[in-house]
């Protein structure tokens, strides 16, 4: 750790001699003059200015300028705060002439300190927030001070609270739409990261509680906290552009005014709320319209008429309790089980946020090397050790969930060999276990022809069949005509855009929290030849209990087989 005190700067960042500042973190002094105290009816104007990306005419002009500058590490988040607002300063001061750039400023922290806990001690509906922990992170820092012995970190979570730039709307997401937001990023800026996610289908009516996120929803923070193994840092966007009728000066006095309102205390002690009780639980279909909608399903699939040999039926559980949930608190617990999975949330500004704890991958894009997830099929984690065995076995011999399963595996296959010069599948198949269930899984990885295919494997991976159904356009008609709830960003992309990578999973085992609809829960399962309506209704029941057992003590329903 002595190392990693030292310094921790990113192996990726855009960092040379000239923006690396050798100046002392300023003064108390020097940091209330810096400071800008706003009205509140001024802080509010300029904590609604968000420069919305895709309003842009040509989204493939480029950027007039893209950095990073990383300042020297700081012992504590609040001198490091200080830092930043120095710099913050400095930028005021010497304002750009360019008419459009992107500026991130970046100051390590000595502290490990978790990236949700600062998430949690930052109270501002008025501001957007995000949150994204990887299953596994290539991003790393490291000790440049002691080439001899270089410590590395890597890049645990992310956290962002404000919005330097943000790209939304109605409409489906689009080429244009994604060049819009690479437009912002850059490999000399790996860090600059674009994150938010997509609606399950764009064709479905947007209901109220889903009426923030449009279409889709990205933003690129701007204050954001990272948590590496070791060590941490705030960071500070400021991102303008003329044409978009955001000024250099607007963006720095809006990056202020958001700077103002952080809280320069963490708080270590957010599990001391009093847990929410249950109230009331509505389910959309309730049980009786879910055994007709599974029978409905297969009836098609048994049909010589219909194409369709699987669809993902999904369910709405509308939770009312006595206290507000607070989405990130829930977002803490299950990071209990959040071994091998993804644990994200998204707020737009005085919206619900979305969270969940998913282990899906959808795709990850590192230079030309693409990879996705075949996961499908599930089982319980067993009591005990034979059991847990005995439930892995059955899954894997069962010819039900292998055909559900190599529905899943075949189709990315054929989509991926039809962006990549080479595809490879390893392993074929295997259990992955998480906590509460486990699955049928494989790995896909595939080299595609150049980076601007991305757009191609999120368009064409999404929906997959573990989440819609096969064929693809069929299950996607079947599941619109029967499901009397709007899935939202459920089940859709939720992850991230960067320069150098990229990293989407499926927003599955999640949930809507707010203020004014408490909390609504989402599950579905895949419905196949052989598939029960009870059975499958334990399923969604085992899938919702990571949020359940939040609100009441009880133990979850063991589920015997089904799929997302």
């Amino acid at each position: 750790m002595a190392g990693v005190a030292n310094h921790c700067i990113s192996r990726f960042s855009d960092i040379d001699s000239r923006k690396l500042s050798s100046s002392p973190s300023p003064s108390p002094t020097i940091f209330a003059k810096h400071s800008v105290h706003f009205s509140n009816h001024k802080y509010k104007e300029l904590s609604s200015l968000s420069m919305n990306g895709c309003q842009v005419d040509d989204p493939r002009a480029p950027i007039g300028t893209i950095e990073t500058k990383t300042f020297p590490m700081a012992p504590t988040p609040g001198l490091a705060a200080d830092r930043l607002n120095s710099a913050i300063y400095d930028l005021k001061s010497n304002p750009s002439q360019l008419e459009s750039g992107i500026i991130r400023l970046e100051v390590p922290i000595q502290q490990h300190i978790e990236a949700l806990d600062w998430l949690r001690s930052q109270n501002n509906p008025l501001l957007p927030h995000t949150y994204f922990s990887g299953r596994e992170s290539n991003v790393v820092y490291e000790n440049v001070n002691n080439s001899s012995n270089d410590h590395q970190e890597k890049l645990v979570s992310v956290a962002g609270f404000g919005s330097a730039v943000s790209f939304r709307h109605l409409n489906a997401f689009s080429l244009s739409d994604w060049h819009s937001i690479r437009r912002f990023l850059s490999k000399t800026s790996p860090l600059i990261r674009a994150y938010g996610g997509m609606r399950f289908d764009a064709r479905a009516n947007i209901s109220s509680e889903w009426k923030d996120f449009g279409s889709f929803y990205f933003m690129v923070p701007q204050v954001e906290f990272d948590e590496f193994e070791g060590c941490s840092m705030i960071a500070a966007t400021v991102a303008w552009d003329n044409r978009l009728s955001t000024t250099y000066e607007q963006a720095v006095a809006a990056l202020e005014a958001t700077m103002w309102q952080l809280s320069p205390v963490i708080n270590l002690n957010n599990n001391a709320s009093t847990p929410a009780v249950l109230l009331d639980q509505t389910h959309v279909p309730n049980q009786i319209s879910w055994d007709s909608a599974v029978n409905q399903a297969l009836n098609m699939i048994r049909s010589k008429d219909s194409a369709l040999n699987k669809v993902v039926l999904a369910r709405s559980s509308r939770v009312l309790t006595n206290v507000e949930i607070d989405p990130l608190m829930w977002l803490e617990s299950l990071q209990a089980e959040g071994k091998n999975s993804y644990q994200f949330c998204l707020q737009p500004p005085e919206a619900p946020a979305f969270i969940g704890n998913t282990p899906e991958r959808l795709f990850s894009r590192d230079g030309l090397l693409v990879s996705s997830d075949a996961l499908a099929a599930t089982r319980a984690r067993g009591a005990t050790e034979a059991l847990d065995l005995q439930l892995g076995q059955d899954l894997l011999s069962s010819p039900k969930d292998h055909h559900e399963f190599a529905v899943v595996r075949e189709s990315i296959r054929r989509k991926l060999e039809g962006i990549c010069s080479s595809t490879i599948v390893e392993p074929n198949k295997a259990l992955r276990k998480l906590p509460r269930v486990q699955h049928l899984y494989a790995k896909l990885t595939g080299t595609l022809h150049r980076e601007d295919d991305e757009f191609k494997i999120l368009s064409s991976l999404h929906p997959t069949p573990a989440v819609c159904g096969q064929p693809t356009e069929e299950a996607r008609v079947f599941i619109t005509e029967t499901e009397s709830f709007d899935r939202g960003m459920y089940a859709g992309p939720v992850g991230w855009f960067g320069g150098a990578e990229s990293e989407f999973a499926v927003g599955i085992r999640s949930a809507l929290v707010g203020k004014d609809i408490g909390a609504i829960l989402y599950a579905g399962t895949g419905i196949v030849e052989g598939s029960k309506s009870a059975m499958e209704w334990k399923e969604l029941e085992l899938k919702t209990s990571q949020f359940t057992k939040l609100m009441k003590r009880e133990e979850p329903v063991m589920a015997t087989n089904g799929d997302h």
